[in-house]
């Protein structure tokens, strides 16, 4: 016998694999190239939820990230599902093995596939439109496990005390969150399976190459369809920031590149830790969907002219000496606001019993072990998200900025902001994010601004 459903829900989904020949996203060392084959197909899964009073609506899509195509795809799920884009959670797994999509691929890749992109948009949002219509009763219910596939890559330097590495190297003594959150979704009418969204923290960078892929995630659906067949999974990428695949050998030195059937292993990995999860027992999700939202303005240290000219005219990285000298092109066209980065939060409420947290980010993992010692007493569970919306980068806690590394400070200049966040930028997220948390008056089914 099924429990009295709190919600209704549909889901939908839809291939969003490039063709054959369309640049990769993310791993910068390619250049200029063309993909060559597909060892993964990649998915946009979208789910729909109300509560009878708020809708919501959460796609999972294997992309890098939506970065500058987000307010366009949101504007389509929008117009075809009915619901306001502020209650529409779009989270990417991050793949290194997608498509490129963000106006500045042009500058890296010298092209991205336009038709594609559209094509793609419109699937997504024509699979949310049947998310949307297609609601049935449902049951949620929450759980959380282990899986140990993540591993910290910001080793130490011994030769500069207190630094890390420039290069990303595995460093097992590292913070990690190897914790699995679960929320199921079963049909109130026959209690059947119906959706599995998932919530871990760690780069999908296991594989890199020319050849398509959504890295552990596909094959981590691949395992969970086998034992719940009639049920769609849905990846939600936490805060992995500095988070990579631990190596193929223990102890290795280098993080290095698996093979696919390496890759399916630790997808199946992941996918045996959720069923565990399912097995083992979970807690009923209760409570009204209440959303918030918010913009934050992040400020980035001051760079001066001089310090430009030095690093456009000096033997450097491409990287740099493109920095220097777009944001000294910036400063003679009198460009305001350099060190501003707008920067989106975005929380879901079920009741208290699961918090969804949302950043427009690639959150270093010490952002989520954080937002579960302040939220945890509160919620049975919080989902810390990364990689959410109009994301903008890299976005490192406080304690790391004197350690920079790859995640401090190159990836600011690569995305040409005028140098690191400022100190007090994890206070200035997480204060907002308990705002946006804040219990809502009486009677209110929502929060946003």
């Amino acid at each position: 016998m099924t429990e009295p459903a709190g919600y209704r829900v549909g889901i939908a989904t839809a291939d969003i694999t490039p063709p054959v020949g369309a640049p990769l996203a993310g791993f910068a060392a390619r250049g200029q190239h063309t993909s060559t084959g597909v060892d993964h197909p990649l998915r946009a899964v979208a789910t729909v939820i109300d509560d009878g009073r708020t809708d919501l609506l959460v796609v999972a899509l294997e992309w890098l990230g939506c970065y500058d195509q987000a307010p366009r795809l949101r504007r389509a799920l929008a117009e075809r599902t009915g619901i306001a884009e502020q209650r529409i959670l779009l989270n990417a797994s991050h793949t290194h093995c997608g498509p490129a999509i963000r106006e500045a691929d042009y500058a890296e890749h010298g092209w991205i596939d336009e038709d594609y992109l559209e094509s793609a948009i419109q699937k997504i949002a024509h699979a949310a439109g049947i998310a949307a219509r297609h609601r049935y009763p449902a049951v949620l219910r929450w759980g959380v496990g282990e899986c140990a596939i993540a591993m910290n890559r910001r080793r130490p330097d011994p030769v500069r005390p207190g630094r890390v590495f420039d290069a990303m190297l595995p460093h097992p003594d590292g913070l990690t969150d190897h914790e699995v959150g679960v929320i199921t979704v079963e049909s109130a009418a026959d209690g059947m399976l119906r959706g599995i969204m998932i919530n871990y923290a760690c780069h999908p960078t296991s594989r890199s190459g020319l050849r398509i892929g959504g890295d552990y995630v596909g094959f981590a659906y691949d395992r969970l369809e086998q034992d719940f067949p009639f049920a769609q999974p849905l990846f939600l990428q936490g805060c992995a920031g500095d988070q990579k695949p631990r190596p193929e050998q223990a102890g290795a030195d280098v993080f290095g590149s698996r093979t696919v059937e390496q890759v399916r292993e630790l997808g199946a990995e992941l996918g045996e830790a959720v069923a565990a999860v399912i097995r083992s027992g979970l807690t009923p999700v209760t409570g009204l969907i209440r959303v918030g939202s918010g913009i934050e303005v992040l400020r980035t240290e001051p760079v001066d002219r001089a310090t430009l000219e030095a690093e456009r005219d000096r033997p450097t990285a491409s990287f740099r000496r493109h920095w220097a000298e777009v944001l000294l092109d910036r400063l003679d066209r009198g460009v305001p606001d350099l060190d501003r980065v707008p920067f989106e939060l975005q929380t879901v409420a079920f009741g208290d019993s699961v918090a969804m947290i949302a950043m427009a980010g690639e959150m270093t993992v010490e952002h989520g072990l954080r937002l579960k010692r302040d939220h945890g007493e509160r919620f049975g569970a919080v989902f810390p998200l990364g990689y959410a919306n109009g994301m903008v980068g890299y976005v490192p806690v406080a304690r790391q900025f004197e350690e920079y590394g790859y995640e401090v400070l190159d990836s600011n200049q690569r995305h040409l902001r005028t140098g690191r966040y400022l100190p007090g930028t994890e206070d200035q997220l997480h204060d907002r994010i308990s705002r946006l948390l804040a219990p809502a008056d009486p009677g209110s089914a929502r929060s946003s601004d």
